[in-house]
């Protein structure tokens, strides 16, 4: 096998070829979006770059819905414009086997060949279910979840669009006491939790003062500035509010596994406590209902859940 595995973001896009699910990857690469005019250009460059002889497979993490049946697939790249199609694809390359799915899929997928470092356990409980459904959220340019079951056949990994709902009651009253009126300016989970709904909220916290424009700017505020950190503190509240949401609508006690930028940088921070704080809060209707929390490290992840991936045969 020589499977060329790609995890196409909003923002980068990683590619790498992989000989077996589970080896380590090779001719791994990464490049920004806005450098290319399509995926077709991106790839291109890919293949250049690494000099890479002929390949018999592809598999595509894409940031964004996946629709189509096995062979005959389409996609849209999540903020970018970029339209996929996996008979297009594999038109252009010897007509070799082209498959697309999510990116919180693939990011499920990889949970069976992730290390212990690839992995920051944030919340542990005794007790747990390693076995048990588990649930992969991503915060970065977008929000999505995925639940991932572990079969006798395999890894299942659900498709949702759980970002587009419309965000929880406990959420948008916490937001309205801090914010007040401007709280209804984040009508969907995604509008308040991505890279772009964390400069939004940061600005209508703190209007009057200086403008951060971007979630890795906020960050790095934080740790030279008590204000922003504040600020801070109190989105990681917020998420702690959601993943209790999350536990009840999905039942991962296999554990919450948080992917992404944001996500990676916010429960990495000082503001872990915040979280863990505010996450252990039993609910009023089900306090014995919980799960663990990790945060995935490895940028890698996506890669390795699309080497993971079966491919059907024939």
């Amino acid at each position: 096998m020589r499977r060329l595995v790609v995890d196409l973001g909003g923002t980068n896009c990683r590619l790498a070829l992989s000989t077996a699910a589970g080896q380590p990857l090779q001719a791994v690469q990464s490049y920004q979006n806005d450098n290319f005019a399509s995926f077709a250009d991106l790839l291109g460059q890919y293949r250049s770059d690494a000099a890479l002889s002929a390949i018999t497979e592809m598999v595509i993490a894409v940031a964004g819905p996946v629709q189509g049946a096995t062979g005959d697939q389409f996609a849209q790249v999540t903020n970018r414009g970029w339209d996929l199609s996996s008979r297009g694809l594999s038109k252009s390359l010897d007509e070799i086997p082209v498959c697309l799915l999510n990116d919180l899929s693939a990011l499920g997928h990889s949970l069976t060949y992730l290390e212990k470092h690839d992995i920051a356990e944030i919340q542990p409980l005794n007790g747990a279910d390693p076995l048990g459904q588990k649930l992969v959220i991503g915060i970065g340019t977008g929000f999505n979840v995925s639940p991932v079951i572990t079969t006798d056949h395999g890894v299942v990994s659900l498709k949702s669009e759980f970002g587009h709902i419309a965000l929880p009651l406990d959420l948008y009253q916490a937001l309205r006491v801090q914010i007040g009126a401007r709280a209804d300016d984040f009508a969907t989970v995604e509008g308040c939790f991505s890279g772009r709904g964390f400069a939004a909220l940061y600005a209508a916290w703190a209007p009057e003062a200086p403008p951060l424009h971007s979630a890795a700017a906020i960050m790095a505020a934080a740790s030279q500035n008590d204000s922003v950190a504040a600020f801070v503190a109190f989105y990681a509240t917020l998420l702690a509010r959601l993943s209790r949401n999350l536990i009840k609508g999905f039942l991962p006690r296999g554990g919450l596994y948080f992917a992404g930028t944001l996500a990676r940088n916010l429960l990495t921070s000082p503001a872990r406590s915040a979280f863990v704080q505010a996450y252990r809060q039993p609910d009023p209707q089900f306090p014995e209902l919980t799960a663990p929390v990790f945060c995935i490290l490895d940028d890698g992840a996506a890669l390795k859940g699309c080497a993971g991936v079966p491919l059907p045969k024939g």
